[in-house]
């Protein structure tokens, strides 16, 4: 997957890929901030920074965010951020992971092999030589998504529309990213007091299943590699080498 990770630890093990719970939850977080950012009424628009573009929602028309940058009209992370709560939201969190073993010996002993092509521009010869060994397992976790709402249509609309996006419309692109998404399983609806209003929240919680691998690199087996080139008539098949004309050369 080419995974971005701040720890050195990653490349010093020769860990190639590692997704249980960093990985995965900021993947469902860009894809929910790439879906609705193609809506118009639950637009999702970033600042500068990248951040969900949370204004001050004090004098702006109705249709702010709709027609224009000014505004997001849904919030999407992992939190909220320090200076405000901003409705309707989705808020992404990790419940739990736990490591499932491919095999008792996590796939130890399995060994990736490279392809390599020798062309001495009269014949080309294609072989397959050791390039590492692989270590590798699964991970199994569940994220919850997390929907508040000012009132229950807003609320219902988006648990429709963030179930049909993890089950059909971005499940294959998550797939090629490592991350497979079980179908969606939707909570209770709930309601609780916030101020002199009420606030609507409901969950859509995602069974995910990721990977680890490592792959050791090999040590080259090959010291050295002579190549040696003798001379005779190619048109007649009955021709005899030319004897003291041959060119022997070592490549370390």
């Amino acid at each position: 997957m080419n995974n971005v990770y701040r720890s050195d630890l990653y490349k010093l093990h020769n860990i190639v890929q590692s997704s249980m719970i960093t990985y995965p939850k900021q993947a469902i977080i860009a894809v929910l901030r790439d879906y609705f950012a193609q809506d118009s009424y639950y637009h999702y628009e970033k600042d500068e920074w990248g951040y969900p573009k949370t204004v001050e929602q004090l004098g702006l028309p109705i249709d702010a965010g709709m027609t224009d940058h000014s505004t997001t009209r849904i919030y999407i992370g992992e939190s909220y951020r320090y200076d405000g709560i901003f409705y309707p939201a989705i808020l992404v969190k990790a419940n739990n992971s736990r490591y499932v073993p491919i095999s008792i010996n996590r796939e130890q002993g399995g060994i990736q092999y490279e392809k390599i092509v020798y062309d001495d521009g009269y014949n080309q010869v294609e072989t397959s030589i050791p390039k590492s060994f692989i270590t590798a397992g699964v991970y199994e976790g569940s994220f919850s998504v997390d929907i508040y709402a000012k009132d229950m249509r807003t609320r219902d609309e988006l648990i429709d529309l963030i179930v049909l996006c993890f089950s059909e419309i971005y499940h294959d692109t998550l797939f090629k990213a490592g991350v497979v998404v079980k179908p969606p399983t939707v909570g209770g609806p709930s309601e609780q007091d916030d101020r002199n209003d009420k606030l609507f929240r409901q969950t859509v919680n995602l069974d995910v299943r990721t990977e680890w691998r490592r792959e050791i690199p090999i040590s080259n087996f090959i010291d050295t590699v002579m190549f040696t080139l003798e001379f005779a008539n190619l048109d007649n098949p009955d021709a005899i080498i030319a004897a003291n004309l041959g060119i022997t050369t070592i490549v370390p």
